[in-house]
C-alpha cells in the first residue's frame, strides 16, 4: 500500500464528491497523489483510470435515478461514439505532443471556459449572452470527439469537459449534462482500464479504502447536484476548472524552462 487509510479516503471522498457533483472522474486527483506516493506514471493512470471507471458507473446510476436522461438518450448515444473516434485520435496526436505543450493547451482550454462560466454564473454578461437551447446531434458529436481526444492525450475520462461545453456555449443547466458526462467516462476510462489491467498496470489493493470513501463522496455531490440552484453549478463548476487550469499552465511553464536550461 502507498497510501495509509487515512489519506485513501479522504483522497475518496473528495474524489467521489467532485464525481457526483461536476462529473470529474477523479483522474486528476488520483493520478498525481499516486505519482507522488511513488507509484510509477503508467501504473498510476491504470490504477486511476480503473477507480474513475467504478465512481462514474455508480455516479451515472444515481443520477439517472434522481433525474433520467433530461436531453435524451441519442445524445448520449452520439456523445460515446463521438468520444471512442477521440480517444483514436487522441492516442495518435499523443506520439506528437511534448509534455509542456500538453499541459499548457490544456490548461488554455480549462480557463477560457472557466472564466466563461463563472462570468455566466454571476449574470454579467460579459462574454456575450448564452440563450438556453437544445443543442442539435452535431454538438454532441463534437463535444464527445472533442473530449475523447483529450481523454486520449492525457488519460482523463473527459466527461468534464462535454460538460463544460453544454453548460459554457449552450446554455444547458449542469444537472442536465451530468447523466451524458457520466457515461462518456465510463466508456474511455473502461476502454482505458482494459488495455492498463491487460498488462499488469492497476493496483488494486489501492483502490480498497478509496472506493468506499468515493461512493459516500458520489452520494453527496450528486445530492448536492440536484439541490444547488444553476448559477451556483457553473460558479462552482467554474471555479475549479480555473484553479485546474491555472496549476497546469504553472506547471507546463516550468518544464518548459527547464527543458530550455537543459539544452543550453
Amino acid at each position: 500500500m502507498y497510501f495509509s487509510r487515512q489519506r485513501s479516503i479522504g483522497l475518496g471522498l473528495l474524489a467521489g464528491l467532485m464525481n457526483g457533483l461536476i462529473a470529474l472522474g477523479g483522474g486528476v486527483l488520483i493520478t498525481p497523489m499516486l505519482v507522488i506516493a511513488g507509484v510509477n506514471p503508467q501504473v498510476a493512470v491504470g490504477t486511476s483510470l480503473a477507480a474513475v471507471t467504478m465512481l462514474s458507473c455508480i455516479g451515472l446510476t444515481i443520477h439517472l435515478l434522481l433525474g433520467g436522461i433530461s436531453l435524451g438518450l441519442l445524445s448520449i448515444i452520439v456523445t460515446v461514439i463521438g468520444g471512442i473516434a477521440g480517444t483514436i485520435i487522441g492516442s495518435k496526436v499523443l506520439a506528437r505532443l511534448t509534455p509542456h505543450w500538453m499541459l499548457i493547451i490544456f490548461a488554455f482550454i480549462q480557463v477560457f471556459v472557466a472564466i466563461r462560466l463563472i462570468d455566466q454564473g454571476m449574470g454579467l454578461a460579459l462574454l456575450g449572452q448564452v440563450v438556453s437551447s437544445t443543442p442539435p446531434l452535431w454538438a454532441y458529436f463534437g463535444l464527445g470527439l472533442f473530449a475523447g481526444t483529450l481523454s486520449g492525450i492525457f488519460g482523463i475520462g473527459g466527461g468534464a469537459l462535454v460538460l463544460l461545453g453544454l453548460a459554457a456555449f449552450c446554455g444547458v443547466p449542469v444537472v442536465e449534462g451530468l447523466a451524458i458526462a457520466l457515461a462518456l467516462n465510463v466508456t474511455n476510462a473502461l476502454a482505458g482500464m482494459a488495455q492498463h489491467a491487460r498488462q499488469g498496470r492497476v493496483q488494486w489493493q489501492e483502490l480498497k479504502f478509496l472506493i468506499p470513501a468515493a461512493v459516500i463522496g458520489v452520494l453527496t455531490g450528486a445530492t448536492l447536484a440536484h439541490e444547488l440552484p444553476k448559477n451556483a453549478m457553473r460558479l462552482v463548476f467554474g471555479g475549479f476548472f480555473m484553479f485546474m487550469g491555472i496549476t497546469l499552465a504553472r506547471k507546463g511553464w516550468t518544464l518548459s524552462n527547464n527543458n530550455e536550461k537543459q539544452s543550453t
